[in-house]
């Protein structure tokens, strides 16, 4: 080494060193017992660099611990003990006191069931639950005799939707629509019929606990949303691939509005309202927009358009 002028005046360095030593290493065979294949890269760290790894060491060591113990509190709380199959000879007899508890256990749900029986009956609750049973068998019953609803898939061979990702710079784009279940936005659906056929999307619907009452007691309104979804399920237009293989990705929500004006709200939390300005937020994502003339014509001669103004 060589003995140089410093670089920075203010700093005074008096003098510096013109050899180096080598020492022995702080961990060694003796005080850990290491196999050569770990001593050997250890005698070439500095005592700054072993002591920070034994600082590290420590610091993982007293983590295990931690996890330890939370687990055997964790253990002790669910008296997980209890669940342990034990394979000694008293084992049929631990399986007994397991039947013991579980007919306990139903007694108390049996006890429970006529103290609410009891209860329903002191405040003159029973035409509430009547009720409620006629709604639910109701459901139940037209929800099996409903049949799915079946695509005509001759009507849609000629049209070819997008099968590739489109934009390859960008994740998929997410977009949530709020709309009114008894105003169908046609003119949102046959814009994403377009958009199908130019880049790779997909749809998905949802119902709102907003208006699960009303679909309860509505089953025209419950079929019909019902057939929307199982429409777009039929054209595989619904999530058949990774999500990040994806363009765009419509999601629908049926939910109830104050008025008939449709939402739609942007993964970073911007909302739009109206058909008009909604079609013209999603055109300014593209790199080359869908014009009105287009949707005019897919409009009036789209096979889907077609089908969901029977439903």
């Amino acid at each position: 080494m060589y003995k140089v002028r410093p670089l920075q005046d203010k700093v005074v360095i008096k003098s510096l060193p013109t050899c180096m030593y080598k020492t022995k290493p702080f961990f060694n065979e003796d005080n850990l017992n290491f196999g050569s294949n770990l001593v050997e890269p250890l005698a070439n760290l500095s005592l700054v660099e072993l002591e920070e790894l034994s600082k590290q060491q420590g610091k993982q060591l007293r983590r295990l611990e931690r996890l330890l113990t939370k687990s055997n509190e964790f253990c002790e709380d669910l008296r997980l003990d209890n669940l342990v199959i034990h394979t000694s000879q008293n084992s049929q007899h631990k399986l007994e006191e397991a039947y013991k508890k579980q007919e306990a256990l139903f007694q108390k749900i049996e006890n429970l069931t006529q103290k609410v029986n009891k209860v329903v009956q002191e405040m003159n609750l029973n035409s509430v639950t009547e009720s409620l049973a006629n709604v639910n068998l109701r459901q139940n019953e037209t929800r099996k005799q409903r049949q799915r609803y079946n695509v005509d898939l001759s009507l849609f061979k000629e049209i070819k939707r997008a099968n590739i990702k489109v934009l390859t710079d960008r994740n998929v784009e997410d977009l949530v629509f709020y709309v009114n279940p008894n105003n169908i936005p046609l003119d949102l659906l046959n814009f994403f019929d377009v958009l199908s056929q130019e880049t790779k999307s997909f749809i998905k619907f949802y119902v709102h606990s907003s208006i699960s009452s009303d679909i309860q007691q509505n089953y025209e309104l419950e079929n019909k949303l019902l057939s929307i979804g199982e429409l777009f399920e039929g054209l595989s237009l619904s999530v058949n691939d990774s999500r990040v293989s994806y363009d765009f990705g419509f999601t629908f929500i049926w939910r109830k509005m104050e008025s008939n004006e449709q939402e739609l709200k942007f993964s970073n939390g911007t909302i739009v309202s109206g058909e008009a300005k909604i079609a013209q937020s999603i055109n300014e994502l593209l790199p080359q927009q869908i014009s009105e003339v287009r949707l005019k014509q897919n409009k009036a001669s789209s096979p889907l358009i077609k089908i969901l103004k029977t439903l």
